[in-house]
């Protein structure tokens, strides 16, 4: 009987979540319907199917000299897959701490370079296929041209260092985090700045998300909060246990999930903010996590990356 029983839990884990486990730690995740793309500490990209999660490619970026001239891994500061599915934007920094935007196509599995800067870039996303938008460490937004290669716009958001940005559903707008807790607003379009939030969180941005009119807040001060562009106010203020360094809302604005305490638990809350679920499984704090669905996550840590499925975890 017992027996049974252990083969039971095992089987409700295994329908619970899967992990997947890179050959170095992961820096930076980006996914969609078609691909589930990871850039590892040691310079390597490796591209899934996101169904199958089976290897389909691996981009390995130029090694760059340290400070004692020895070559080392370039470090990968962000990924994002084009809206074509064609291209894959990597943001990774080559010699002399030059920041360098690369393109590979997908397809033809050709990697060029399209931008180097000594400007500080931290973060960049596709707006369209042709338009990303970047982010500089001086918390500026700018918009660059693909086909160009030039900046459409330069803009000063903040005052602080910058943390990270997301995108909302439509791309139309975006929220700027930065070490002040207040989150700016910026339309895509023109860079202007719409409206600032503040007033619950007061520490340095952690992690972001954008869905519709709800945007999440987690700070370095453990405050988690949902602000309602709707109504102008907060429809949630949340207090961890833990740095919250991975947060995000469901597709239907129903739930949120966070980086909960020092055991790396995932715990998902309703918009009541009431507990519902404890996510257990990560081996490490968390760097990012995502809503795939209404009843799917996929977080990861640099020790592994876990899809959750919501309905089997009990």
């Amino acid at each position: 009987m017992k027996k049974l029983i252990i083969l039971f839990v095992l089987i409700i884990n295994l329908l619970a979540y899967q992990k997947i486990i890179y050959p170095s730690y992961i820096s930076k995740l980006t996914f969609n319907q078609n691909f589930l793309i990871a850039g590892l500490e040691n310079g390597d990209i490796i591209i899934k199917n996101f169904h199958t999660l089976k290897d389909i490619d691996k981009i390995t970026l130029p090694k760059i000299h340290d400070f004692m001239d020895e070559l080392t891994p370039m470090p990968i500061f962000s990924l994002d897959i084009s809206p074509d599915n064609k291209n894959l934007l990597i943001l990774g920094q080559g010699e002399n701490n030059v920041k360098i935007i690369y393109l590979y196509n997908l397809t033809s599995k050709k990697l060029k370079i399209i931008y180097k800067t000594n400007e500080n870039l931290i973060k960049a996303n596709y707006i369209t296929n042709d338009k990303i938008l970047i982010a500089t460490l001086a918390d500026e937004a700018v918009l660059f041209d693909l086909k160009s290669k030039k900046e459409i716009y330069h803009k000063q958001i903040g005052n602080y260092v910058f943390s990270t940005f997301e995108l909302n559903n439509n791309k139309t707008l975006a929220a700027f985090g930065d070490e002040s807790g207040k989150i700016n607003i910026i339309e895509i379009k023109s860079g202007n700045k719409i409206k600032t939030i503040q007033g619950f969180n007061k520490g340095k941005t952690l992690s972001l998300d954008f869905k519709k009119y709800l945007i999440l807040n987690a700070s370095e001060d453990r405050k988690v909060s949902i602000y309602n562009l709707k109504f102008d106010s907060f429809s949630i203020k949340n207090e961890v246990k833990f740095l919250p360094y991975a947060a995000g809302i469901s597709p239907d604005l129903k739930l949120f999930a966070i980086q909960y305490d020092e055991k790396n638990d995932i715990a998902v809350f309703d918009m009541n903010n009431k507990l519902i679920k404890l996510l257990k499984g990560h081996t490490m704090a968390l760097n990012g996590l995502k809503f795939i669905s209404n009843q799917e996550i996929i977080s990861f840590s640099p020790a592994e990356v876990i899809i959750w499925n919501l309905k089997e975890n009990k």
